[in-house]
């Protein structure tokens, strides 16, 4: 507690009327009031040289020069409202309820400091002003923890800020690279479904960008300057991904957080939830899902209080959802409620004319990034690049680029370069042949069994990535293999 000790002195003969009477009669208080006033009115500015004086209306009566000079006041304040120099003061709020305030922090000038507000009273204790001051020999005794203190908020403001731009949107519509037909009519459908505040689903095989137009949908929406917040279903485990959407109250179960946790629909409140993979979610949490999105309202796990739903839902998959809806892996009423505007996305085969640019901007980040030189394509490069599949779509297409930039030491990258980083073509019977009986056409030479084996994992792979819209794990699934086996084989034929 920091204070200033006044010493007031009194007479002998006051003294003593106040020891024999057992109490003040009026002509001592009025003489130990004044004596204490002009005490306070000569030592105020020696003890609290940062003070300032208000009426009941709050305007400035007076103002002390050290003051006037911390707060960096080119012209005399006097006659404007308390709010014009110093926006946060406490002087509105002590006139209006008569409580002052004692050694309260206010953030003034960047910094937090230690100041004290009392109420004037007229003789009828009626509130004529007030007057507030910086305890100076407070700041001096208690700088160490100011200045942590200061430096903490420092360091919350900065996270704050962090992570509201993790929050935002990263990327524009303008910055989705290409000009081709295709990418032209999914910028329109974008833009036009930015307009209304309805849920969509971007559908398309893995690697198209879902995400990316998830972000620009957002930053051209009407909610931009809430947050967006994105949720990859299939990456979280079913037991805690409804913790994920609805979060958990404090002690909500045996090892929960003691403060509880925040789930994405309260992170999202006001913005966009963009949810992933959403196909890979269980049908139990499917129906809680479509609950909160009628009601616009849910429970954290383990609380009874309702919260409410305000955010926008964006969904995304690479699987086909109408045919889980007939196989009741998926609800139907869900399916509806999310695809109020689909847009699909075209793969990296139907906008071939993009690659060019594509490549000419994967190249150009990449560089950057590793600090290598710059890269360019040669023409028979871009040539093979047009004439490949890319069952991975622009991802798949950017893993090739970057192999080629950190492996190539040319400043050229040639269409010789990037064949060892292409799917090798399915291998073609040998051209021996053996002769036969007459009369009997002549036969190839058969293949070995192991290249017989390895040409058909290489077909029937392909053929189910291309049916499962390149999911890896419903591929995986159709084959009868393990998601990790799947990868394993997929290295083994690239």
């Amino acid at each position: 507690m920091f204070y200033v000790q006044h010493c007031l002195k009194f007479s002998t003969d006051e003294l003593d009327e106040i020891n024999t009477m057992g109490q003040w009669d009026e002509t001592a208080q009025r003489r130990i009031k004044k004596q204490a006033l002009t005490f306070f009115t000569e030592s105020f500015e020696q003890f609290y040289e940062h003070s300032i004086a208000v009426d009941k209306h709050c305007n400035i009566t007076w103002i002390s020069e050290s003051y006037g000079r911390f707060l960096k006041l080119k012209a005399s304040p006097i006659g404007q409202h308390i709010s014009s120099i110093i926006p946060g003061s406490y002087l509105p709020d002590v006139i209006s309820t008569g409580v002052p305030i004692f050694l309260d922090l206010l953030y003034l000038n960047n910094q937090w400091i230690v100041v004290s507000v009392f109420p004037l009273q007229d003789e009828d204790g009626n509130i004529v002003g007030g007057f507030g001051f910086v305890a100076s020999e407070s700041i001096e005794r208690i700088n160490p923890l100011l200045s942590k203190y200061n430096s903490l908020q420092s360091q919350l403001r900065d996270a704050r800020n962090k992570l509201a731009l993790e929050r935002n949107s990263r990327y524009h519509l303008s910055q989705i690279i290409g000009r081709s037909d295709a990418l032209q009519a999914v910028r329109k459908q974008v833009r036009q479904a930015a307009r209304f505040d309805i849920s969509v689903l971007l559908t398309g095989e893995t690697g198209t960008g879902k995400e990316l137009f998830a972000h620009a949908l957002h930053d051209l929406s009407a909610r931009n300057t809430a947050p967006f917040v994105s949720l990859n279903v299939a990456a979280v485990p079913d037991n805690l991904i409804e913790a994920e959407f609805f979060g958990v109250a404090p002690g909500a179960y045996t090892g929960a957080a003691k403060n509880g946790r925040i789930g994405k629909f309260e992170l999202a409140h006001g913005g966009t939830l963009f949810l992933d993979e959403i196909g890979d979610m269980p049908l139990d949490l499917q129906a809680k899902l479509l609950r909160v999105l009628q009601e616009q309202e849910f429970e954290p796990i383990g609380s009874n209080q309702l919260k409410k739903a305000d955010v926008r839902i964006v969904a995304a998959t690479s699987l086909n959802l109408l045919e889980m809806v007939e196989n009741g892996r998926f609800r139907a009423d869900l399916y509806y409620r999310l695809s109020t505007f689909p847009i699909h996305l075209p793969p990296l085969r139907a906008r071939l004319t993009d690659i060019e640019a594509l490549c000419e901007s994967f190249i150009d980040q990449i560089t950057l990034k590793l600090g290598i030189p710059a890269k360019a394509l040669t023409a028979d490069a871009l040539q093979l690049l047009s004439r490949q599949s890319w069952p991975g779509n622009i991802r798949e297409l950017h893993n090739v680029i970057e192999r080629a930039c950190v492996l190539s030491d040319s400043a050229e990258i040639d269409a010789a370069s990037l064949l060892p980083f292409l799917p090798r073509p399915t291998p073609a019977p040998p051209a021996a042949v053996i002769d036969s009986p007459p009369g009997q056409p002549r036969l190839h030479a058969p293949v070995t069994l192991a290249e017989a084996t390895r040409a058909a994992e290489r077909t029937a792979i392909i053929d189910a990535l291309a049916y499962c819209h390149g999911s890896k794990t419903a591929a995986a699934k159709m084959l009868g293999i393990s998601r990790a086996n799947l990868y394993d084989k997929l290295k083994k034929i690239s």
